[in-house]
């Protein structure tokens, strides 16, 4: 094996995979040394906030110089210059272990390695006496931005030193590059690359997760690639039963998602180190470890955090595709579903993201959504939710089974209409809660007319709760017309419905004030029932105008209608038993607080009458609307 592989690298190729080995180390050492550097100088630029000492990454970086823990606390600035305790000693590794980890690489002959090699080094920072400059440092650890840098040097050596691993590979474990591994090694690859290979289908036609795993420094190294960005990196350590994760990423929203990710197999986080890339964007690095009890427990928190790798890629992608449909925190709570239920948004993007949607949203919506509306003030933030999970669904079942995109389109296109019928149901449904209400207040209204003062109170009491839901109603109503200006017709509907329900409030508030006596009680009982029978009436009508469609047999239909009648004609009734009421108080009432007392009870129960009256009107020309046009 090792002369195949020394055959297909060339003649001066490398000559074990020792050197190999040490090549990646060195790119742990060089970053330490670099994070080291920036670090410092940050502190000595304000010397009064908290300094960290890097030792945990210094030995995961296998680096045996304690003295090293201090220099970020001992940093100071010196006039334009700052000194950094063993800032040469630092530069010193920094030039070695360069010359370390590009050796594997020019002996593969990449002559432009070694040009680029010589010429940075020879422009590292003088460190007399410990004195750097600043502003060379930062020229030295910049990457990108179209100038050649230390830092850039170091992310293209790993590059090849990654693909040169992959060629040099003893064996392939279920997809992952291996070569150097002890026997204990073997079965924690395994399970690594079963959770890579679980999920991996759901990146679809995305390049990343290539995998490679070795030994060094005496524990199972892993790396994978992820996707396809320089700084997106993640580097596995297993020794002891102790699982240590590194984590790079251009995205600290990224980075704490997958932090989220790993929560359920309790894995510890250090603080978050920042780095400076191309034009100064920042990049975040962390490092997290989870000690697990036995081999089993090792070998479970090895497979999942494999299987977590798919939902990174493309994710920032993902997240600002979703910003025409969700808030921020929902897009998160999104993305989070699609990562714990294996569905992904790979296969979303691959059908097009927003444009997904937005071609349902023409299709359904009509004048539903308006130009600059967001898909959650329309639908709402739980129903929009809901509707992108269905949405995420149907583009990953369907490209996993090989489906036309047109039907899995259309399958999206059903699902967004169902939601907006749904919400024209729910509002439906929110009236027939109010006409429910209205029910209720009429009833205590007829039920009180003799009760005691204690039983009328707490009638009265009772009635006050039931129109301050009835009212929540109406303000729910008008915050879903204001985003659904179609479903308009149902806000005059409900105002109407409510006005009975504030004059039903009124009458049991009046009857609370003074117990009414003589014969005007009973004519003002029968008005009472009058109302309280209409009001049940429109408990029927809203209820069956839900039935109604153009497919409506005549019986839904019939029914709806007799409701409403009986509801016309019981308002004629109470017309003339208001009449008769005050022909009565007039004729009986033992004094001037009886007589107004009657007369406004009545006025109430009239003006009820009347609202739901006005309300069954409205519902009727809507209904009838339906039924014809639809």
């Amino acid at each position: 094996m090792k002369t195949q592989i020394l055959a297909a690298l060339g003649e001066s190729g490398l000559q074990n995979a020792s050197a190999l080995n040490a090549g990646l180390a060195a790119n742990d050492r060089i970053k330490y040394g670099f994070s080291l550097l920036q670090m410092a100088i940050e502190h000595a630029g304000d010397p009064r906030q908290p300094a960290a000492n890097m030792k945990r990454e210094r030995l995961a970086a296998g680096i045996d110089d304690p003295n090293l823990d201090a220099a970020i606390s001992g940093a100071r600035s010196v006039g334009g210059h700052c000194r950094i305790p063993g800032a040469a000693r630092i530069l010193g590794r920094i030039e070695e272990d360069m010359r370390l980890m590009a050796a594997p690489v020019l002996a593969a002959g990449a002559a432009d390695i070694g040009q680029r090699l010589e010429a940075l080094l020879a422009a590292l920072p003088d460190a007399k006496d410990d004195l750097v400059d600043p502003g060379a440092v930062s020229a030295m650890t910049r990457a990108g931005g179209g100038r050649d840098s230390l830092h850039q040097l170091v992310m293209d050596l790993h590059k090849r030193l990654n693909a040169l691993q992959a060629e040099m590979a003893q064996e392939m474990l279920d997809g992952a590059a291996a070569y150097g591994l002890a026997a204990e090694d073997r079965p924690m690859v395994l399970a690594f690359m079963a959770g890579v290979n679980r999920t991996s289908p759901l990146k679809f036609n995305h390049p990343g997760l290539a995998t490679t795993a070795t030994r060094t420094g005496g524990r199972l190294v892993i790396q994978n690639d992820i996707g396809t960005t320089d700084a997106h990196v993640i580097v596995i350590h297993v020794q002891d039963l102790l699982v240590s994760v590194t984590y790079s990423d251009v995205h600290a929203e990224r980075l704490a998602f997958f932090q989220s990710m790993l929560a359920p197999r309790g894995f510890i986080w250090e603080e978050g180190r920042t780095s400076v890339l191309a034009a100064g964007a920042p990049f975040y690095v962390a490092t997290g470890q989870a000690r697990a009890a036995d081999t089993a427990a090792c070998l479970a928190d090895l497979a999942f955090l494999g299987s977590r790798l798919v939902f990174l890629i493309d994710w920032n992608r993902a997240r600002k595709q979703l910003r025409s449909f969700l808030r921020g925190t929902d897009r998160i709570t999104l993305l989070s579903w699609a990562a714990e239920t294996e569905t992904g948004h790979r296969g979303f993007l691959e059908l097009g993201g927003a444009t997904l949607v937005n071609r349902a949203i023409e299709a359904t919506a009509g004048s539903a959504m308006r130009f600059g509306d967001r898909l959650c003030e329309v639908l709402g933030n739980k129903e929009t939710l809901a509707f992108l999970q269905l949405a995420f669904g149907a583009a990953t079942s369907g490209l996993l089974s090989a489906q036309p995109h047109a039907l899995i389109q259309d399958r999206v296109r059903v699902a967004l209409a169902a939601k907006f019928t749904d919400e024209q149901r729910q509002l439906l449904g929110r009236a027939a809660e109010h006409a429910g209400l209205v029910f209720e207040l009429a009833a205590l209204v007829r039920d009180g007319m003799q009760e005691d003062s204690v039983h009328r109170t707490r009638r009265a009491r009772r009635a006050r709760g039931f129109e301050h839901d009835a009212d929540q109603i109406v303000a729910d109503t008008r915050d879903a017309v204001r985003r659904r200006p179609d479903y308009a017709i149902f806000l005059p509907l409900l105002e109407a419905a409510d006005q009975a329900a504030d004059a039903l409030e009124d009458a049991a508030f009046l009857l609370d004030l003074e117990p009414l006596e003589g014969k005007a009680l009973g004519t003002l009982q029968d008005l009472a029932d009058l109302v309280a029978a209409s009001s049940r009436e429109w408990v029927k009508a809203v209820g069956h105008a839900g039935q109604i469609g153009p497919a409506a047999g005549m019986a839904e239909t019939e029914d709806f209608l007799v409701a409403i009648a009986r509801i016309g004609a019981l308002e004629h009734e109470a017309d003339d038993a208001e009449r008769r009421l005050a022909a009565s108080a007039i004729a009986h009432a033992g004094d001037f607080r009886q007589l107004h007392l009657f007369t406004a009870v009545g006025d109430k129960l009239e003006t009820a009458a009347d609202a739901l009256r006005h309300a069954s009107l409205i519902l009727r020309e809507q209904v009838l609307e339906h039924v014809v046009d639809g």
